[in-house]
């Protein structure tokens, strides 16, 4: 079940992960800007001469980057007669329950402990590695069946997160820089770390280093100096504001895709057309390349475990969803713009870590953001028509939910 699960976690990403800026980003560029704005009271307000150079070469960098994206008609993606291949239902009052949840004190305080987090500074510990602590060093490893040991230069890993396992950080705990650690661990069949599972490695770990945290103090120079707020009580409102907006995100995150599947169970699908289960087959395999690195669809089946029909499988949920968005949209004059698209692109490329929205739309793939752009647009409509129960958010119903996955 667990694999299985990976399979479609993964091919989600290439739609919903992509659907908007999440608030702990915005989150980022705002407390950016507030720093920027210190760092400018501290080194005086420019004048407006270079003011309106900064301007206009913002606009000049902006026209560049619109200029230089291939022109788009969004609505040429639609499959113009979807209509023939499925039968609309009526999506009209679908019933939904919205989760509500509610910020807490303890959560404000662990989001500060995480902006902590992210200005501390790594320093040699003095100590043996406990919790937390980074150790870093020369990995060696083997188990049945590799042909010679596989060997990994600048190895680290930090105490805790189990990146490698619970059993492996306990191996890793106590030691020193200078230590050889030799240890083996056998993998359960199911385990997460699909290149170990169901064998037993044997490890060979020479530590070069342990590093502990350097965390600031939680104060008023923090909270002005580094993080750029005028006081502690203004940057926790702030916190608590984004932490509000994370969670509105998320609940209206899980009723959308609670109505698409919904929708999808209101629809009849008939025959598709092979051209276009082509182009999402081979739009999935290369996102499973881009993703792990894997040279063929082989190498993809044994690297997450997986088999051809489950690939097949999540080819023909991709299908039929984009069926169903284009005979939808259609149907009901829904359309996306050159402009919105532009926009997107715009606004997300910094988010992901890309220079401009061309190279953010090259990593991506056009089709696959159009198509995320279009799905967005279906489920806001049938967000918009549903019959909506807000209910509190319960915390035992996800301690349920991991029960019954480690079962599986």
């Amino acid at each position: 079940m667990k694999k299985k699960i990976v399979v479609f976690l993964l091919a989600g990403a290439l739609g919903f992960s992509l659907a908007g800026c999440s608030a702990s980003s915005e989150k980022t560029q705002k407390q950016e800007a507030a720093n920027d704005a210190s760092e400018d009271q501290t080194a005086g307000i420019e004048d407006m001469e270079t003011d309106e150079a900064d301007e206009e070469e913002e606009t000049e960098t902006e026209t560049e980057t619109e200029a230089s994206l291939e022109p788009i008609n969004p609505s040429d993606y639609l499959i113009e007669n979807a209509a023939d291949y499925v039968t609309l239902g009526d999506y009209a009052g679908i019933p939904v329950e919205k989760t509500v949840y509610e910020v807490t004190d303890e959560m404000v305080q662990e989001r500060i402990r995480d902006d902590l987090e992210m200005y501390a500074e790594e320093v040699e510990a003095d100590h043996p590695a406990q919790e937390e602590d980074t150790v870093y060093g020369n990995l060696t490893y083997v188990f049945e069946g590799s042909e010679e040991p596989y060997e990994e230069e600048d190895f680290f890993l930090t105490i805790g997160y189990e990146e490698y396992g619970e059993e492996f950080d306990e191996k890793v705990t106590g030691a020193s820089t200078g230590d050889k650690l030799e240890f083996s661990i056998s993998y359960p069949e199911d385990s997460e770390m699909i290149e170990w599972a169901g064998h037993t490695v044997d490890f060979v770990y020479e530590v070069t280093g342990v590093y502990s945290l350097d965390v600031p103090e939680y104060n008023e120079e923090f909270v002005t100096d580094t993080v750029g707020f005028e006081s502690m009580e203004e940057y926790e409102t702030y916190i608590r504001e984004t932490l509000e907006e994370e969670n509105e995100d998320a609940s209206y995150t899980e009723a959308v895709d609670t109505l698409f599947e919904e929708a999808i169970a209101r629809t009849e699908f008939g025959e598709y057309p092979q051209e276009l289960y082509d182009s999402c087959r081979e739009e999935i395999i290369e996102f499973y390349t881009s993703f792990s690195g894997a040279e063929s669809e082989d190498e993809i089946l044994d690297m997450f475990g997986i088999t051809e029909d489950d690939i097949n499988e999540e080819v023909l949920s991709t299908v039929n969803r984009r069926l169903l968005v284009s005979a939808y949209c259609l149907a009901n004059g829904i359309e996306l713009t050159e402009d919105e698209y532009v926009s997107y692109l715009e606004e997300n490329a910094a988010l992901y870590g890309e220079p401009d929205a061309v190279s953010f739309e090259e990593i991506y793939g056009r089709e696959s953001l159009v198509w995320t752009l279009y799905e967005s647009k279906f489920t806001q409509a049938l967000y918009e028509q549903a019959d909506i129960t807000e209910v509190p958010y319960d915390p035992s119903a996800d301690e349920e939910t991991t029960e019954v996955y480690s079962e599986e």
